[in-house]
């Protein structure tokens, strides 16, 4: 499961539940490998062999976008809307409006794939109880049920990026009441996890005196190259998040005092050594902000001149509408700052009609780093 909103590439086979549906073209490829695998035997790969591995491959497919379908469903039941469900070379997720998230919506939505899983394999095995089925129909219904039984173990584990490591996210956000935390310890999770895999593919065999097998080696070195850079991901954002949500506008602006254009540094110097002030806004002749002087860059006008030297000469622009509440904090706080990045350098900070400081890009970019 995913919560972004943006359009991904791959081959469109219309929609369900308002979502489109992609298949991007890795699916193919794993398709074809699974039927490969699936098909493997001591004769070696027939033609009816990897027929039956290509149906196989088909069917755990199929149980993926069930998953991921069972994601949609959940989302719409919160009347989320859901953009997208994508299936990818290890498995699909599924994009819906994230916004105002809850814990509650964001642990059901992501319980959601793995119970669909079981109720795949609880109904198919059911059926197999109630019809018996033989020969190879029987045996492909078998395949099916521990197909999804393992689809709905492997993604309950309790780490980011699967679907358990959302749950336990959720958990401790609804307990602490910080999502960036949940994500932190979803995702350290995650590592351990991703660890755990690889311990089992390849450290339990030698413990127990045998050499693993290629194929065990092979998959547990590519699982955790899956978990762990996603997990180490989720990790970095939540961290940077959580200096995100720790920032505003009052914690960042510097005391600016406000002065009309036709001001002259002189009388800018002094204003500014009265506030205390490390930043002098420029009025227009509305009085809206318009650009913005550093006290500090006072000194590089001499001072025979600054009495006779108007600010509209000295000034650095500011365009038009750069202002803020003081306010503003966290996600808006940079949310707000995103429509205006690479346009401005400051922005004016303004209460009640009035310029009380700026907040500067480079202050900004420090918090974060």
């Amino acid at each position: 499961m995913a919560d972004q909103n943006q359009g991904t590439r791959g081959i469109s086979f219309g929609r369900v539940l308002g979502a489109r549906v992609v298949v991007q073209p890795s699916t193919l490829v794993m398709l074809v490998i699974l039927a490969f695998l699936l098909s493997s035997s001591d004769d070696g790969i027939t033609r009816r062999g990897f027929t039956i591995g290509l149906i196989l491959a088909a069917a755990l497919i199929v149980s993926v976008f069930l998953h991921e379908v069972a994601h949609a469903i959940a989302a719409r039941a919160f009347n989320r809307d859901v953009h997208e469900i994508v299936l990818t070379l290890w498995g699909g997720h599924t994009s819906f409006d994230s916004r105002n998230l809850t814990p509650l919506v964001n642990g059901v939505v992501s319980l959601a794939g793995p119970f669909a899983n079981l109720l795949i394999a609880g109904v198919v095995a059911l059926e197999l109880q109630v019809t018996t089925p033989g020969g190879l129909l029987g045996a492909a219904l078998w395949w099916v049920v521990w197909a999804n039984l393992l689809l709905a173990a492997f993604n309950a584990l309790p780490g980011i990026p699967m679907d358990g490591g959302r749950v336990l996210e959720a958990i401790v956000w609804g307990a602490t009441k910080n999502r960036n935390r949940g994500t932190m310890v979803a995702a350290w999770a995650g590592r351990v996890v991703a660890i755990g895999v690889l311990v089992f593919a390849i450290g339990v065999p030698f413990l127990r005196g045998y050499t693993p097998s290629i194929f065990s080696m092979l998959w547990g070195v590519l699982i955790f190259g899956l978990l762990w850079p996603a997990a180490s991901n989720a990790l970095k954002a939540a961290k940077t998040m959580s200096r995100v949500d720790s920032i505003g506008a009052r914690s960042l602006m510097v005391t600016a005092v406000p002065i009309p254009f036709a001001a002259t540094v002189h009388e800018a110097a002094e204003l500014a050594a009265r506030a205390g002030a490390l930043e002098v806004v420029v009025l227009a002749a509305d009085r809206a902000p318009a650009g913005h002087f550093p006290v500090s860059l006072i000194d590089a006008v001499p001072e025979s001149e600054r009495a006779h030297t108007h600010l509209q000469s000295v000034t650095m622009p500011m365009p038009r509408g750069a202002e803020m509440s003081p306010d503003l904090q966290g996600r808006e706080f940079v949310n707000f700052l995103q429509q205006w990045w690479g346009k401005t350098e400051v922005w004016a900070v303004v209460e009640h009609g009035h310029v009380i400081g700026v907040v500067r890009a480079q202050d900004v970019q420090g918090a974060l780093q």
